[in-house]
């Protein structure tokens, strides 16, 4: 039986970025081609593509034009994943991304100054308590 993996949708060359690009990632491929994969991308289902950027604004996902807060929107999306598939294998996400990133995202203090490039995506983290015991990566893809 394949192992069932989910992987951040950019990272297998769909175009789902906000800004209509991908960050295709053939070593990833070549690695899980065996493996039954699911796509997703959080902030496509939200937002659509292309769209607004967004940013970690303390512990909240603020969308840059719009100032609106997505941080519910994307924790649902972890959790509507959940409804799917009670468990997988492995999950691989988008490094640096404010939804994805495992240890990667930028976060901003309420003025917009940088606290840090070490941070948890908002999605990424809501994941990380509905499957404990999956093993997860963070992949950067293309450059």
């Amino acid at each position: 039986m394949s192992k069932k993996v989910l992987v951040s949708a950019c990272l297998l060359g769909q175009n789902c970025r906000y800004n209509g690009g991908n960050k295709f990632d053939f070593d990833l491929i070549e690695k899980l081609k065996d493996a039954h994969i699911i796509a997703f991308c959080p902030e496509e289902n939200i937002l659509g593509t292309p769209r607004e950027t967004i940013d970690i604004i303390e512990s909240r996902a603020i969308g840059n034009e719009s100032g609106k807060d997505y941080t519910k929107q994307l924790q649902e999306q972890a959790r509507s994943l959940q409804k799917k598939a009670s468990s997988f294998d492995a999950i691989y996400l988008k490094s640096k991304s404010p939804s994805c990133a495992l240890c990667s995202a930028r976060v901003y203090d309420k003025d917009k100054n940088l606290v840090t490039d070490k941070g948890e995506g908002i999605f990424a983290k809501e994941l990380k308590k509905l499957y404990p015991k999956t093993k997860f990566y963070e992949r950067e893809g293309r450059k």
